[in-house]
């Protein structure tokens, strides 16, 4: 028994935070000295301070209720053109059906941009918005009925872009720095711990250590899954590798 490998790395910062949260919860329900890590966890707690400080200053933003309302209009309008193209792919008309097919091929690429960091997605819907403007697929664009959504898409993604950038504009950047950097450095602290743990399984054999290791092991379980399209704003969505 062991605890799971986990990169908290790709995760979005509050979902990070949260995880750490837990992390920090867990520890303390099966007391750091009993788990013999009270040093390693007197530092990961000052680094998970820190980084709860650097999180609350980007919400803090004026920026970012804006951002959160413009992030899920700009989702809203991706998802709705996929459905749209889906339903189309059994339109009665074959050649209708023909060019949603085709259509279809570029969202397949474009699938997971919802998910992305937020200015990920924005790069992401930018080149889709570009190919489904070429000549190969304009036509079936048009043929299939989403010239008015890309459209539409390409504004609501140009509105996130300008929102974004002025919330870096109003000097939320330096905190994003610190928010990154806090991160990495309470990651570093919490693998640290973990392959402690793992190391006193080894030389002590796992019954002190294994309701802690099964419960770790379920929370890192619900973080693995891949997280939902519904966004925090902006420090929500980029992650410490990710600016």
């Amino acid at each position: 028994m062991k605890i799971a490998k986990f990169d908290p790395t790709h995760i979005r910062n509050d979902a990070h935070f949260w995880f750490m949260t837990e992390f920090r919860d867990i520890v303390l329900a099966h007391n750091a000295a009993t788990l013999k890590i009270t040093p390693q966890f007197t530092g990961f707690t000052a680094l998970y301070s820190r980084e709860d400080e650097a999180l609350k200053k980007i919400s803090a933003s004026a920026f970012t209720p804006k951002i959160h309302e413009a992030d899920a209009a700009r989702d809203e309008t991706l998802t709705g053109m996929m459905e749209v193209c889906k339903g189309m792919c059994k339109h009665y008309i074959p050649a209708t059906r023909d060019a949603a097919r085709r259509v279809q091929v570029v969202f397949r690429a474009y699938k997971h941009s919802g998910s992305k960091p937020i200015n990920e997605e924005t790069s992401a819907i930018y080149n889709l918005v570009q190919e489904l403007r070429t000549e190969k697929y304009g036509g079936d664009v048009q043929t299939v009925g989403l010239t008015g959504w890309v459209d539409e898409l390409d504004r609501r993604n140009k509105t996130v872009e300008e929102l974004v950038k002025g919330r870096f504009n109003e000097g939320a950047s330096k905190t994003d720095i610190v928010l990154r950097d806090a991160r990495r450095e309470t990651d570093a602290a919490y693998t640290d711990i973990c392959d402690i743990i793992n190391v006193y399984v080894l030389l002590e054999g796992a019954a002190a250590y294994e309701t802690f290791i099964r419960t770790l092991n379920e929370v890192i379980k619900k973080y693995s899954v891949k997280p939902p399209k519904h966004k925090h704003g902006e420090q929500e969505t980029e992650t410490a590798g990710g600016e």
